[in-house]
């Protein structure tokens, strides 16, 4: 099957939600966080329930969410959409669906976030920008929740990786320079629960889906969280509804790069789609993966 892959400068639209234009904030490399953060402190409580959180991070374009107290906004813990995708047969919190929920996955979904949150991680508001990248890039971090002091943990802003990104340039850097090699894919076939260990267990967001050495698509955490916002499950057995196939929930229209595009192309497309990752690819098949932690790893080296 041959592709009809879109060429970076034919990109005119975004995910479904729409384009969206994206402006840096970032002033430079030595800036506060508090320059930089947004203020609009999105977060969830210890008994939202898990699905509820997954919509959130979907309406909020964020993949983890800060746990807080309903009343004093102390920060409590984090919810990451890589935890939602364990939970969902990716590692090991899978085992609380049938330990807890006698592998009723309806059930399972709704249960409260304290129930996988992971533990505190935060910046308080008097550390610098680099600190933040720092964060994203070694420990995979998309967002990080920022406090007002050690003491309070009250938190007041949060940071992404599309607010430390630099602004669109020539960067005088190829694709090709700070690529990774396409080491994971999923064919079309394959079962959502293989999809989500293959993302848990080496901590990475997309997959692109290959058939017969061509890219057909590229699923993604966030489809995996549109297939629990959809609610169109088969069945209440968690093993039935996880055995649903990639090609069911995978982006078919897929936005691509080549490896001798500029780096700042890919900033640039990052703000107009909203993606975080793009596939290189030469005659439709794979080369390689770019991501926005690789473009911020270069911009912020050493």
């Amino acid at each position: 099957m041959k592709l009809n892959i879109p060429r970076y400068s034919d990109i005119k639209g975004g995910r479904d939600r729409g384009p969206k234009e994206f402006k840096s904030k970032i002033p430079e490399k030595t800036g506060t966080i508090v320059e930089v953060m947004s203020k609009d402190v999105i977060s969830v409580h210890h008994t939202t329930p898990l699905r509820e959180a997954a919509i959130k991070m979907l309406e909020t374009d964020v993949r983890r969410l800060p746990v807080t107290d309903a009343g004093t906004g102390r920060l409590e813990g984090i919810i990451a959409a890589v935890d939602i995708l364990d939970f969902l047969g990716g590692g090991e919190k899978y085992n609380i669906i049938g330990k807890d929920y006698g592998g009723n996955f309806l059930s399972a979904i709704n249960c409260p976030v304290s129930k996988i949150m992971e533990e505190i991680q935060y910046l308080d508001k008097t550390r610098n920008v680099e600190d933040a990248v720092d964060i994203m890039v070694k420990k995979h971090r998309s967002c990080i929740p920022i406090v007002e002091d050690e003491d309070s943990l009250k938190v007041i802003g949060l940071v992404t990786e599309r607010d430390v990104l630099p602004h669109p340039r020539d960067f005088n850097v190829k694709v090709w320079e700070v690529m990774k090699p396409p080491k994971y894919n999923s064919s079309p076939g394959m079962m959502l629960s293989d999809v989500a260990k293959m993302m848990v267990r080496n901590r990475i967001r997309r997959l692109p889906v290959i058939r017969e050495d061509e890219l057909e698509g590229i699923v993604t955490v966030i489809d995996m969280l549109k297939y629990l916002k959809a609610g169109n499950f088969k069945a209440v057995d968690a093993e039935e509804n996880l055995s649903t196939r990639v090609e069911t929930i995978m982006q078919k229209d897929v936005k691509t790069v080549r490896q001798n595009q500029d780096l700042g192309e890919v900033v640039e497309l990052i703000g107009k789609t909203g993606f975080g990752g793009f596939p290189v690819t030469k005659n439709g098949r794979i080369e390689g993966i770019i991501t926005i932690t690789d473009v911020l790893a270069k911009e912020y080296e050493k």
